[in-house]
């Protein structure tokens, strides 16, 4: 899995990250709900759909996920980037929401700083101990290939999404430099994104919003928990999990419990994460 790395300091990610633990997706994705599979090792992480194929027992674990209204981070906007790296971002943003970016730059005029938001956040997320309980006895099925991958020698580690934060909106403000009039071309982007009800809104003379819609809510940022499994494929534990130990202290043969967090972080700060193909 790719990274483009964000400021951790930045107001929008810092809640996404730290507060929700959770992992931003450069390309907003419907496909990527509660109950989708990753695997990942070796910082190699790739997307693998539902999980419910891979048990020996398809049906339904009988728990439903909670919706919920995120308006602390519907309204946060990020920090104000130049905008030759906000427009490196806002071309996967917009590829999410199958929209044109060739010719994205054309109308910007002198804007030289960008900020973004996701208007309208929903959360839609299981109760991870409700997950527990509906998975407790269950198994990966070692019989279809598509499992094989969390078996054997050089097995992934099997990631479970347990909850998704979504929008079908994202809001960009352009700005210039302080005391610069910004020209740029409302009437180029209306005409650009009049597909998708685009609204191009100004505030004086130095900021301009772009706000887009997409048809359906697409998700642009996940959190995930491990599924430990015995030889047989039982899912055995989700984190947190103290029975891990490592090796640490002045005496290397002197074992240390070693917490599992509560969440899978796939990168040590933060970032867009593109899938590995």
């Amino acid at each position: 899995m790719s990274q483009l790395q964000l400021c951790r300091t930045d107001p929008l990610v810092a809640v996404i990250y730290d507060l929700f633990s959770a992992n931003m997706v450069r390309v907003p994705d419907s496909r990527i709900r509660p109950l989708s599979v990753v695997v990942h090792r070796d910082g190699r992480s790739s997307f693998r759909g539902s999980l419910l194929p891979l048990l020996t027992e398809a049906r339904a674990l009988g728990v439903r996920p909670a919706t919920s209204e995120l308006t602390d981070v519907a309204g946060r906007r990020s920090r104000r980037v130049t905008l030759d790296l906000g427009l490196h971002i806002l071309r996967g943003f917009l590829k999410g929401f199958g929209l044109p970016s060739a010719e994205f730059a054309s109308g910007l005029g002198s804007a030289a700083y960008l900020t973004f938001s996701f208007p309208a956040v929903r959360r839609v997320a299981y109760d991870v101990s409700a997950l527990g309980w509906a998975l407790a006895g269950r198994c990966i099925d070692r019989q279809n290939p598509a499992a094989a991958v969390v078996f054997g020698q050089s097995r992934y580690e099997l990631l479970l999404i347990d909850s998704v934060l979504t929008s079908s909106q994202i809001s960009v403000v352009f700005s210039s430099d302080q005391g610069q009039h910004l020209n740029v071309d409302t009437s180029a982007l209306n005409q650009m994104f009049a597909s998708v009800g685009a609204q191009v809104n100004t505030s004086g003379d130095n900021d301009v919003e772009l706000t887009l819609k997409s048809a359906q809510d697409l998700t642009f940022a996940f959190t995930c928990v491990r599924l430990f499994l015995d030889l047989e494929g039982r899912i055995t534990a989700m984190p947190p999990d103290n029975r891990l130990r490592t090796l640490g202290g002045d005496d290397e043969s002197a074992a240390r419990v070693r917490y599992s967090p509560d969440r899978v972080l796939l990168s040590d700060r933060p970032g867009l994460l593109s899938w590995d193909r």
